[in-house]
């Protein structure tokens, strides 16, 4: 969850190509990008941006052939941003605090690279917090909301959990890049082979399911999933992994035994 995955594009100019401008051609500018905002920059570092609201008030008050270096002058901002590789619920919580509506992007060398917008990380909050960044299912944390709340339903529920073997050993001779790409591979063929009422969660190597169907349909939807998992290849070679599964209230009286019987079968595969 970090901030490079949530960087919208921004509109900058560099302070040597604005040293003649005027604010009537920084409007200009700032029309033609279509931004809410524009970022002067020296040597790629922001030091000073334009909001909407700063066009307003230039608007009223200011003569459009003032020359921006001089506007920047008379009116001195400080300037705050966020790195790249930041957690993005950090910066979401620095912008709530300091009221922040964009806040610019920088890199490890502080170029600027874009920005972020109070509004878009709020609208996103719910998935950041609850979703698996790498692969896009939900993470571990929703699957312990949704198996607390099943306590309170009288539904049938089909766990199925999918171990993806071998991984230490595929890192240590292609990287984690290669690794990462069997996770999003598996999350892809996974969502494919269920319905959108089901869930898939990630925990680390392990993939849970949960799926509201009884034992009947809840075989089916195994056997279904083998038939795609079975076809996962990389550097051709088949990517080993294994199944365990239960079933409330058909196999397991309650969500706790069935949850632990699975757990328990992986390690007895081990």
């Amino acid at each position: 969850m970090v901030v490079e995955n949530y960087i919208e594009k921004v509109c900058s100019k560099e302070i040597d190509q604005i040293k003649e401008k005027t604010i009537s051609d920084l409007i200009a500018y700032m029309h033609s990008c279509e931004s809410s905002t524009i970022y002067i920059t020296k040597n790629g570092e922001p030091v000073y941006v334009f909001t909407n609201t700063d066009i307003f008030e230039i608007f009223m008050h200011t003569n459009f052939e003032l020359i921006i270096l001089k506007y920047i002058e008379d009116n001195p901002k400080e300037i705050k941003y966020v790195l790249s590789h930041s957690n993005i619920l950090d910066a979401y919580y620095y912008m709530r605090k300091y009221k922040f509506k964009h806040l610019p992007v920088v890199d490890e060398n502080k170029k600027l690279i874009g920005e972020i917008s109070f509004r878009l990380i709020s609208s996103k909050l719910a998935d950041i917090v609850i979703k698996d960044p790498l692969t896009g299912v939900y993470n571990q944390k929703y699957l312990d909301v949704l198996l607390e709340e099943y306590n309170e339903m009288e539904k049938p529920l089909g766990i199925i959990f999918i171990e993806i073997l071998n991984l230490n050993i595929i890192e240590s001779f292609y990287g984690i890049e290669v690794v990462n790409d069997i996770y999003k591979l598996f999350a892809m063929n996974l969502k494919q082979s269920l319905r959108d009422i089901d869930f898939v969660f990630r925990n680390k190597n392990i993939f849970k399911i949960l799926t509201f169907n009884d034992l009947e349909v809840t075989d089916k939807i195994i056997k279904r999933l083998k038939s795609k998992l079975d076809n996962i290849e990389f550097n051709g070679n088949k990517i080993s992994y294994k199944v365990a599964f239960s079933h409330v209230p058909e196999l397991e009286n309650n969500v706790l035994s069935a949850i632990d019987f699975c757990e328990k079968k992986l390690i007895e595969w081990n």
